[in-house]
């Protein structure tokens, strides 16, 4: 974008650059590295927050399951015993919530760059089609395509589907009469 002679660029006032304004090469390179950085985001994200239910799930077995007398060991070693199985529970619960959260999160961008862009309900629509053919691949393309329209349709559904108001409610401030 060029600036106009009154402006002067400086680091306080930089170019306005919009994603229009690239090449279909660097659109490309945009959309990807989009795409990657947020999928690895809410790969991040559903996995610590997997991690935490799993160890607020595990407390409770932790904490109240009785010692068997048959096994001698010291409470140190029956604490460290436990907690270890906590962590491999509570590392499943990562590892799934994480690859969840990264399909949906990665499907919703990779939908917004394809659209270039475009930022709407059918965005969710569409990635949670995408998401459930991918969680549905192992088995065949009849159950990938029912699991787009399961997904989808739920979602649709969710965001108002046939019986959603067109127009966003306006506010309106008027003064009150005493």
């Amino acid at each position: 974008m060029r600036s106009s002679p009154s402006t002067t660029l400086s680091p306080m006032n930089p170019p306005q650059v919009s994603y229009s304004d690239l090449s279909p090469f660097g659109r490309v390179v945009a959309g990807t590295v989009e795409i990657c950085f947020s999928t690895l985001l809410e790969y991040f994200s559903g996995f610590m927050g997997g991690y935490f239910l799993g160890t607020l799930t595990g407390i409770p077995r932790l904490v109240a399951t009785p010692i068997q007398p048959e096994i001698q060991q010291t409470f140190f070693r029956e604490l460290s015993a436990r907690t270890v199985r906590m962590h491999g529970k509570s590392f499943g619960w990562a590892k799934q919530w994480g690859g969840i959260s990264a399909a949906f999160g990665g499907f919703r961008v990779a939908t917004k760059v394809i659209r270039g862009g475009v930022e709407d309900e059918w965005n969710t629509i569409m990635s949670s089609m995408a998401a459930g053919a991918y969680f549905a691949r192992k088995e065949g393309p009849t159950a990938m395509i029912r699991g787009a329209v399961v997904y989808g349709g739920f979602m649709y559904l969710l965001s108002g589907g046939l019986f959603a108001k067109k127009e966003p409610f306006q506010y309106e401030e008027r003064p009150i009469d005493f």
